[in-house]
């Protein structure tokens, strides 16, 4: 089995808690939301400063980081945002991907969208 057999997509409201819906906007981040790791339900609060922190920096060897780009969807430059990272509770590697979107010279809103989640380790 290839390593993206192994990457399962999860649309933003099956993993997360905590993410508004309005008439122009799905999924935002408002202070701050629960992400839920589908393979062992570890718990990590992301803060809005995360979103606004992320700066596309991947804890991910190339070959992986590779392989989540091209799962990645594509939308604008300068509206697409990720942050990786390995699950504390079984290590799986995840890339939640957001679009940040600038609403005045120095706010942003941050709407996710999906996650893409590696396979993690089992427990013993």
């Amino acid at each position: 089995m290839g390593r993206s057999d192994q990457i399962d997509h999860f649309d933003a409201r099956a993993v997360f808690r905590g993410l508004l819906d309005g008439a122009d906007y799905r999924n935002r981040v408002v202070g701050s939301c629960i992400y839920r790791c589908p393979r062992c339900a570890h718990r990590i609060r992301f803060r809005w400063r995360s979103f606004f922190r992320a700066n596309g920096r991947s804890p991910f060897q190339r070959k992986l980081r590779r392989v989540f780009d091209d799962l990645t969807p594509t939308l604008p430059a300068d509206e697409q945002g990720r942050i990786d990272f390995h699950c504390p509770g079984c290590q799986a590697p995840t890339r939640i991907i957001y679009g940040a979107h600038d609403y005045t010279t120095i706010a942003y809103h941050f709407d996710v969208y999906a996650a893409l989640v590696g396979a993690g380790m089992s427990k013993r």
